[in-house]
């Protein structure tokens, strides 16, 4: 069983066809039902989604595994911050960008050591070019004074001849080196390249991503922050105005209560007042007018002649009586009484001001 099919996930149930009942009798393909064909267009959406929500699915699979690890070995802080990062990593797929972070890294290390090897067997391959080259230059030596060799010059020619053989034989050991070290040098240059540019791809293909799902996360909070203001205007608004409303009702029925009350209150004592101050009106008209009753009298008494100073008759016989004196009040008591009216004829104008005040005061 591959890698693939253990790690595909199962299929979705909302996402598997149904099949249609099996009746007695089977539509023709001309005239197909309409089950078979929502059925065929279930099947292609699942296999056109699918391989789409695979991968998906396995990051979510792994990050929830990695967040259930952290909350189950929550000991040390620091661990818990690598794990959800990790977990982080993985959702984000920003795992895969450090895995070929960590190959370039694995890469770069293999091309320097490739290329240590070939430095190396470039010297080795010189030093071999340069043995040979000394070997071959005293041969070439001995071979110019050959009819003057000696025993030794004979026996050195053919240990010379052995050791060209030898040096060729490692100088082109050492040149193979060199070519194989040197294409293993190229091969890891290239591979180097080729992580690098798989580096830049992948992280621009993960800073897409990002900016897709910035750009439609953008987008849902807009239609978060519309759904919410229509809710707020729509429903939340209104409630609330209404409760201010009741409330605001309830405090002006309670002031409007208190204030009636309070008017209640100042109309009952201007009542009292009014009637206090139309009684004293009533017992000081009374007065005035007792007073005026009793001047009248005093002056009719006063001015009116006695009954014993009658005319009488104008005869000559008859005698006259003598005169009759009368007694008038004095100046004083007169006086006195004139006072007595002005001060009723006071008393009476300020209790008229009084009362025009207060019937002013209580029409305004």
């Amino acid at each position: 069983m591959s890698t693939a099919s253990r790690l595909r996930p199962a299929v979705l149930p909302w996402l598997r066809p149904r099949r249609a009942p099996r009746l007695g009798y089977c539509y023709s393909t001309e005239n197909k039902p309409p089950m078979a064909s929502a059925n065929e267009y279930l099947e292609k959406l699942q296999a056109t989604i699918q391989p789409r929500l695979t991968p998906v699915l396995l990051k979510v699979r792994n990050a929830s595994d990695t967040l259930r690890n952290i909350t189950r070995d929550f000991n040390d802080p620091k661990e818990a911050i690598q794990r959800a990062g990790v977990a982080l990593n993985q959702l984000t797929g920003y795992d895969h960008i450090e895995k070929v972070k960590q190959q370039v890294t694995d890469q770069a290390k293999a091309f320097e050591s490739s290329r240590d090897q070939m430095q190396q067997a470039k010297r080795a391959y010189e030093s071999a070019i340069d043995t040979r080259s000394s070997t071959q230059r005293e041969i070439n030596e001995l071979l110019q004074r050959k009819h003057l060799w000696s025993g030794e010059d004979v026996t050195r020619f053919t240990e010379l001849y052995r050791l060209e053989h030898e040096h060729s034989q490692r100088e082109i050991h050492a040149k193979e080196t060199y070519q194989q070290a040197e294409k293993q040098m190229d091969r890891e240059y290239m591979g180097l390249a080729q992580s690098i540019m798989e580096r830049y791809h992948e992280e621009q293909l993960w800073s897409d991503k990002i900016r897709s799902v910035s750009t439609y996360g953008t987008w849902a909070l807009m239609v978060l922050n519309l759904v919410l203001f229509i809710m707020m205007q729509s429903i939340f608004e209104p409630y609330k105005r209404k409760r201010l409303t009741d409330r605001f009702e309830e405090l002006l029925i309670a002031k409007v209560d208190e204030e009636e009350a309070k008017f209640r209150g100042l109309m009952q004592d201007r009542d009292d007042t009014q009637r206090s101050v139309l009684n004293a009106v009533n017992e000081l008209a009374a007065a005035v007018a007792s007073g005026n009753q009793q001047l009248e009298s005093q002056l009719k008494l006063t001015l009116q002649p006695s009954s014993s100073s009658e005319q009488p008759d104008l005869s000559p016989t008859q005698e006259q009586p003598p005169p009759t004196t009368t007694t008038l009040p004095s100046d004083d008591s007169l006086v006195m009484r004139k006072r007595d009216l002005v001060m009723y004829s006071v008393q009476s104008a300020v209790a008229g001001g009084v009362i025009a005040s207060l019937a002013m005061f209580l029409w305004k």
